[in-house]
């Protein structure tokens, strides 16, 4: 019973430990998050600026198929931001994990 109530609280402090960020993704941001882009997919206005952040705990980057754009690398906690003045197709990918079919993104610009 003891040991129970021992792994009880240790579990319990696990999760009280555990670093949660409880802000909502807001409307023109990317997250890097679990290897992978959130969303994948994205509709956008000419003139705006997509902000790219890593939520993830490995580093990360969005690299442009085409180079139109290059992040370098984005460490945990930090972001890159660019702004589509073209109205045209976009995909990009992380360069650290490009196999992974999960960390590429379709961006629409019209």
């Amino acid at each position: 019973m003891r040991n129970s109530h021992l792994l009880l609280l240790v579990l319990l402090a696990l999760i009280s430990c555990k670093k949660q960020d409880g802000a909502p993704q807001a409307e023109n941001e990317i997250w890097l998050l679990y290897k992978r882009f959130n969303p994948t997919t994205i509709n956008i206005k000419k003139g705006t600026t997509l902000s790219f952040i890593n939520k993830d705990n490995a580093n990360h980057t969005v690299t442009e198929v085409n180079k139109v754009f290059y992040s370098g690398k984005i460490k945990t906690g930090d972001k890159f931001e660019f702004m589509f003045s073209d109205s045209a197709d976009y995909s990009a990918y992380c360069s650290f994990h490009p196999d992974n079919l999960q960390e590429q993104i379709y961006i629409q610009v019209k």
